[in-house]
């Protein structure tokens, strides 16, 4: 495993930590929330909703990158492209 590898699983340990302490129905209402949030309130507030939700997941999947088999890379990748392109959308006002 890489130097920068090692030093990214360390960091993110504390809110990996945090996050298995917080109710998995509670992480899930907020993803939802901020989805809808991203989806119906006005610009800046809809985008940045939506960005907090790709970054998030993009974390997920850096995290997870090693132990996931190639399919599921490439439909994880795509999900956080899609969110930062909805996000990129309706910031500039075409979704």
């Amino acid at each position: 495993m890489s130097d920068s590898r090692s030093r990214f699983e360390d960091v993110s340990r504390g809110p990996l930590v945090a996050l298995s302490r917080v109710p998995k129905a509670l992480i899930i209402i907020g993803l939802a929330a901020l989805l809808v949030g991203g989806l119906m309130l006005p610009v800046p507030w809809g985008p940045i909703c939506l960005v907090l939700i790709g970054l998030f997941l993009g974390w997920l999947l850096a995290l997870s990158w090693p132990a996931i088999p190639g399919s599921s890379r490439l439909l994880r990748l795509l999900t956080v492209i899609l969110v930062f392109g909805a996000a990129y959308m309706r910031a500039t006002g075409r979704g």
